[in-house]
């Protein structure tokens, strides 16, 4: 290869080099904070839709809205003398005050081409045959000029980012409802609230007691305090929670945790539930485990392939009734006095110290020894017993038995129980 070819490239190269380090070095991050308010009062809806950011709300004592925002920016870009509307403005940050609301709508918080001035480079160089590209952070730099004996001034063009915001703060006025869709960022709410609309992807919530929730979690991790009533769809995230008093709960391939509640209705695939004291519990779940310390009044669920686990079974509950297949199931009886047990389940193991009176079962059959009867137009009736055998992990129970203990006319317990290849402790 010709030499004199080779060394302009590599005099172009060094000084392109050269020229971005001492450009880089010029160039300071600095940080700002801004702020913008609005007229509101106690009471007003706060809607909200942001992207791409870490969200706080917080409460404060005065009737309008101040939204504060702490941003990072390069010196590169000049922005002297700016105004916080400016500021607002260049952000994509919207703030809307109406009668009764107040909507703050945003835009993604990423980098991008500013509205702002490029910053502009010169060097001087050779221009090859074709125009030279090299890949930059924001994309390709073109370096345009003309092919000559001496060497010209190349102008590099580049991408000058819009600031990055690192934290949006709100103060609200006590007693507002909030409306809030949040995607790629956390939330935190520092104060009670009576009515929350919120909807999270892809980041953290953190918020205070709510006494009306409706909440939509995807890929979300929520920590909530006490809950008055709640409508959750959560998927593929964690939902912990201090006591929820009413939960309407549709859930997928999550963890479910809290506390203490009244009444839980869960529609749930391939969810974990962990509760440790609750009233009444109703609804269906496939896959998944469902696990609760203390029973306090009825339970009643539709299952496939569910665990099931209770820890302790109160005096007061009156109905347990679970329709389940392939799964374990805990049902301690050992401290209920007045109980009756109604099993159904084929090919089940169960473990239990009570007796089992096996169910006389009736079919009508037809059979190759019944001709004569066949003929006459009559049906068999063939009355089966099926007796429990003994294995090496318990008893293979009868496909149908049930039990009584203690007074079972008056007040008790009872425990209705279909499950079908389960291992089943009564113990």
């Amino acid at each position: 290869m010709n030499n004199k070819k080779i060394f302009p490239f590599l005099l172009l190269a060094g000084t392109l080099l050269t020229a971005g380090s001492t450009n880089t070095q010029a160039q300071q991050t600095l940080t700002k904070e801004i702020s913008q308010e609005v007229p509101s009062q106690k009471g007003s809806l706060i809607r909200l839709v942001s992207t791409a950011r870490k969200v706080t709300i917080k409460p404060w004592d005065q009737a309008k809205v101040k939204v504060t925002v702490e941003l990072v920016y390069d010196t590169a870009i000049p922005r002297k003398n700016r105004t916080d509307a400016e500021w607002f403005e260049d952000m994509g940050i919207n703030i809307k005050p109406f009668s009764n609301r107040v909507d703050i709508l945003t835009g993604a918080s990423v980098s991008g081409v500013s509205s702002l001035p490029l910053k502009t480079v010169t060097v001087a160089g050779y221009r090859q045959q074709n125009p030279i590209k090299r890949k930059g952070e924001k994309g390709d730099v073109i370096v345009e000029g003309y092919r000559s004996g001496t060497p010209k001034e190349i102008i590099v063009k580049g991408f000058a980012a819009k600031p990055a915001i690192r934290v949006m703060t709100i103060l609200v006025p006590a007693g507002c409802k909030l409306d809030l869709e949040n995607k790629y960022g956390d939330v935190s709410i520092g104060m009670n609230v009576d009515e929350a609309k919120l909807e999270i992807t892809n980041g953290a919530l953190d918020a205070q007691d709510i006494k009306d929730l409706k909440l939509v979690g995807n890929y979300c991790n929520a920590n909530l305090g006490n809950i008055e009533k709640a409508e959750v769809e959560f998927t593929n995230g964690t939902f912990r929670a201090q006591n929820i008093n009413d939960l309407d709960m549709d859930s997928k391939s999550s963890t479910i945790e809290y506390e203490k509640g009244s009444y839980l209705y869960i529609r749930s695939q391939a969810d974990h539930f962990s509760i440790d004291a609750i009233d009444k519990v109703d609804g269906r779940k496939v896959y998944g485990s469902i696990k609760i310390d203390q029973l306090n009044n009825s339970f009643d669920l539709e299952g496939n392939n569910v665990d099931i686990k209770f820890r302790n079974i109160g005096q007061d509950v009156s109905l347990i009734r679970i329709n389940n297949k392939y799964g374990d199931v805990r049902l301690p009886v050992k401290n209920l006095k007045n109980y009756y047990v109604d099993f159904i389940g084929n090919y089940s193991t169960v473990f239990a110290s009570f007796q089992k009176e096996v169910v006389k079962e009736e079919e009508k059959k037809e059979g190759e020894g019944d001709a004569a009867v066949k003929e006459a137009g009559q049906a068999v009736t063939v009355t089966r017993y099926k007796i429990g055998t003994t294995s090496a992990v318990g008893e293979v129970a009868p496909r149908h038995f049930t039990s009584a203990n203690g007074d079972t006319k008056g007040k008790h317990t009872r425990i209705e129980l279909t499950c079908h290849s389960c291992t089943v402790d009564f113990k």
